[in-house]
């Protein structure tokens, strides 16, 4: 499995981008406005691809409804629509799943790095697991305590 290494943050601000330039950019003009190499965007046009905001088509990275969506709509709105695209990511719903089937709804982080080093095969499998607790906090789904260094189920709102 590929999961782009994009913070929400920078998807959203792609995002963002390709709207102001009416909902289709080229990427190699969008990296190259933002004086950026093009493989520089590509985890955050990835990560727009993945959660169903944007298409790539012939190298150009164009909104879909949902992206358009995501953009018009307010602050908590927003928060419900990436939750939902967030939840819907295997990687992540096979890891929601192995919290709750642990009886605590957590999991200590060297636990949850061995299961993430089996989806993604990286040798920098904390930057992923980084990225992926940046998408589940952001959509409210899995929150990291690093006190404890352990990964819990947030509570359902």
């Amino acid at each position: 499995m590929n999961f782009p290494k994009a913070t929400i943050s920078e998807i959203t601000g792609l995002l963002e981008a390709v709207n102001d330039s009416g909902g289709i950019e080229d990427a190699a003009r969008l990296a190259a406005d933002f004086d950026l190499e093009l493989d520089e965007i590509l985890p955050s046009i990835d990560g727009a691809e993945l959660l169903g905001f944007a298409v790539v088509k012939d190298g150009n990275i164009e909104l879909t409804k949902n992206g358009q969506e995501l953009l018009e709509a307010g602050i908590r709105e927003r928060k419900n629509i990436i939750r939902d695209k967030v939840a819907g990511v295997e990687l992540i719903k096979e890891l929601r799943k192995k919290l709750l089937e642990s009886g605590e709804r957590r999991m200590k982080k060297e636990e949850a790095l061995k299961f993430i080093q089996k989806s993604i095969s990286t040798t920098d499998i904390d930057s992923y697991f980084r990225i992926i607790i940046n998408w589940t906090r952001h959509a409210g789904l899995i929150g990291y305590n690093s006190d404890a260094e352990e990964i819990c189920l947030m509570a359902e709102k």
